[in-house]
């Protein structure tokens, strides 16, 4: 019978804290860049690390790179790939909004074991769909045939974008009082599936049996798999795609950029992707203010399930998943209601959740044991 104990991110083989550690080891490491300020593709400095931006002129570049992660497991389990190229492209570009960047380019990198144009074909599809969904070019990529460096298939990316010279959005301008807005997620994204998978195993649930609980959520959509029947099942729950937020936020920030939007740009303050490291990613945009969430998003069915069967307490799931929120903005409090109700007829579930404060460096929740004091 399988252990009944507490399930976390680090039981299951990965620790957050140890990759923070190897992150700023490998920063620690790094040299100076040989382009200097003023010259093109020097390094431009901003807070949040969400994208590397890079000098243009009176432009500035910003980049972002990464992959579908362990997502892609289950995905290769049952041979459904429909969806994982728009989870790469969605981590990637959404990355670039919480900088102001409008992505405008994606290149990938396949690797595989073996050569499969099948495989290939669905994976191509989906990038497709993902570059219309995040109204940007797939430039090109690279496929690499690597038998005994990887057994299965791996998917990563990265994406460019672009904003005038003296537009980005950093935090910097953050104040006690400015008001948080949170845009629903379609589910998991792609986030936390080393976790997920344990939990699945533990669960003795099949990916293709109908989902074990009701997945119905307001303001979602399951994406069923090609020539699927009429109940839903567990696998098309927990692969469905992660939401690209191209569309409503970079329409939000150009209005506000030509003054022609629900706020000026200078009210939209700071933007955060809500990936690993769940709610902590917002002590990323500031550093010595707090968050509260005080009036959540609803949260995902499929969410609960995972906590239930793995035991896993509130605090480690709001740390390792979205539950339920992908994106938060950081507005003015006289423009927030505005800036709401504009997303939310473009994305409907959109809603304030909470609030920036001056009680130190932390995000405090409604559910008083969820606290975070460091990314």
């Amino acid at each position: 019978m399988e252990s009944r104990e507490p399930m976390d991110y680090s039981s299951s083989g990965v620790d957050i804290d140890a990759e923070g550690k190897a992150v700023s080891s490998l920063i620690n490491a790094l040299s100076e860049s040989p382009r200097k300020s003023g010259q093109i593709g020097a390094p431009v400095h901003l807070p949040g690390g969400f994208g590397g931006i890079v000098e243009f002129g009176d432009s500035r570049l910003a980049l972002a790179t990464d992959g579908v992660g362990s997502k892609l497991q289950l995905a290769n389990e049952i041979e459904r790939w429909e969806g994982v190229g728009i989870d790469c492209v969605a981590m990637n570009v959404n990355d670039l909004l919480c900088v102001g960047a409008e992505p405008i380019a994606f290149v990938d990198y396949i690797a595989v074991p073996e050569t499969n144009p099948n495989v290939h074909a669905k994976l191509g599809s989906s990038l497709s769909e993902a570059c219309k969904r995040a109204r940007i070019t797939l430039a090109g990529g690279e496929t690499a045939t690597l038998p005994g460096i990887v057994n299965e298939l791996d998917l990563s990316g990265t994406a460019l974008g672009w904003f005038p010279k003296g537009e980005a959005i950093t935090g910097e301008n953050l104040e006690p009082g400015d008001i948080l807005i949170g845009l629903p997620s379609s589910g998991i994204h792609s986030n936390g599936y080393t976790l997920v998978r344990a939990v699945l195993e533990r669960s003795g649930v099949s990916l293709r049996d109908v989902v074990p609980f009701n997945s119905e959520h307001k303001n979602r959509i399951i994406e069923r798999f090609p020539e699927s029947g009429k109940d839903i099942l567990l696998g098309e729950v927990l692969l469905n795609p992660t939401r690209i937020y191209v569309d409503p936020i970079i329409d939000l920030i150009i209005s506000c950029r030509e003054n022609r939007g629900p706020c000026r740009i200078s009210e939209l303050k700071a933007i955060a992707h809500i990936t690993g490291g769940g709610l902590s990613n917002l002590l990323r945009l500031h550093d010595s203010f707090g968050w509260d969430i005080s009036n959540p998003l609803p949260i995902p069915p499929e969410f609960n399930w995972i906590a239930e069967i793995g035991k896993i307490d509130n605090k480690e799931m709001h740390r390792t998943f979205n539950m339920g929120m992908g994106m938060v903005l950081a507005v003015s409090p006289d423009y927030a209601e505005k800036v709401v109700n504009w997303i939310d007829e473009r994305l409907p579930g959109t809603k304030i959740v909470g609030s920036v404060n001056n009680d130190g460096q932390k995000v405090t929740h409604i559910d008083s044991s969820v606290i975070f004091e460091h990314y």
